[in-house]
């Protein structure tokens, strides 16, 4: 395995063993992610995001309500 397939790994059982530090992590980065490209993606960051907790477990945008920017 290369040397960041590895990092991916372990980041990986870091985040499924401490689901709510990645959850928080992950939405600053979300937020961030939204405010650098303009809200223009926010749809795709949030669909990433999406992917991203479901691959370790994380908590589900289900009842979470979506932030699109100032267009809504």
């Amino acid at each position: 395995m290369s040397r960041i397939g590895e990092w991916l790994k372990r980041a990986e059982d870091f985040a499924r063993g401490h689901s709510k530090q990645a959850d928080q992590l992950l939405d600053r980065v979300e937020r961030f992610a939204k405010e650098r490209t303009g809200h223009k993606y926010d749809r795709h960051i949030e669909k990433g995001t999406d992917a991203v907790q479901r691959r370790y477990g994380g908590a589900s945008r289900r009842g979470r309500p979506r932030d699109h920017g100032p267009q809504g």
